[in-house]
């Protein structure tokens, strides 16, 4: 069960993302407006940072954004070095990889972004709260994340991240 839960979380920090530089440079999709929606919102562009875990981990991220009508999509990287740790449950490093990602932002605030998700791992109920919010200037977007794992683990693990618009 440990080995399958931390394959899960694996996948699930990956939402945390929402919130690509060089890194994806050579993958960086168009972000020029589809027809018939709105400007960009503050998400949009490409942004670029580090992540902080446990036990002082830490992780490169980036991400190629947009952001159009409150919908935020893209692609998210994560590089090595993140670590979960899941109290009695274990704990594990988070290996590099790319996914999508998408969400809706705060229809009464676009520059803010907070998700609430849950995922069944092993009969238990895991939740995912996220949340973001990008700089009055749009030059820099915070994120922090919970993971809230069974009370049988113990701590919750948590993680936050600054990252620059490059963008």
């Amino acid at each position: 069960m440990q080995k399958y839960l931390f394959g899960t979380l694996t996948a699930l920090v990956i939402l945390f993302g929402l919130t690509a530089g060089t890194v994806l440079a050579a993958d960086q999709p168009d972000l020029s407006p589809p027809p018939g929606l709105s400007k960009a919102g503050p998400y949009e562009g490409v942004f670029f940072g580090m992540v902080y875990g446990d036990n002082n981990s830490r992780a490169i991220m980036a991400m190629a954004l947009t952001h159009r009508d409150g919908l935020v999509e893209g692609k998210v990287y994560l590089g090595d070095g993140l670590l979960v740790d899941a109290g009695v449950c274990g704990s594990n490093k988070i290996p590099s990889m790319l996914q999508h990602a998408s969400g809706m932002t705060n229809p009464n605030n676009p520059n803010e972004l907070d998700v609430r998700t849950n995922v069944n791992v092993s009969g238990f109920d895991i939740g995912i709260d996220l949340n973001s919010i990008v700089s009055a200037d749009g030059d820099t977007l915070t994120a922090e994340a919970l993971i809230d794992l069974p009370w049988i683990c113990g701590s919750d693990p948590s993680f936050t991240g600054t990252l620059n618009r490059l963008q």
